[in-house]
């Protein structure tokens, strides 16, 4: 099972390199969106990513601000459905 540093470091990679941004660029606490990042489409792209790098199917009503709401709440939701 992937520690959390490590699910943490592939998320920052796939979007940084997704969305031309730099790791010290945006805040892992705070919102994507909010932080100008990503757009919705950039949500839906993140949780391809989660589903095929993870192996998790992400359910249309997982895309809360809960789950979703920053790369920090983002790995809190990988590691709860791989638990």
């Amino acid at each position: 099972m992937l520690m959390e540093k490590e699910i943490q470091d592939k998320l920052v990679a796939f979007i940084c390199e997704s969305f031309m941004v730099e790791p010290d660029e945006f805040n892992l606490e705070e919102s994507l969106v909010d932080q100008g990042v990503i757009d919705s489409i950039g949500l839906v792209e993140i949780s391809a990513f989660i589903e095929e790098t993870f192996g998790i199917k992400v359910a249309e009503t997982d895309m809360t601000r809960h789950n979703f709401g920053s790369v920090k709440k983002m790995v809190a939701f990988i590691v709860s459905k791989n638990g």
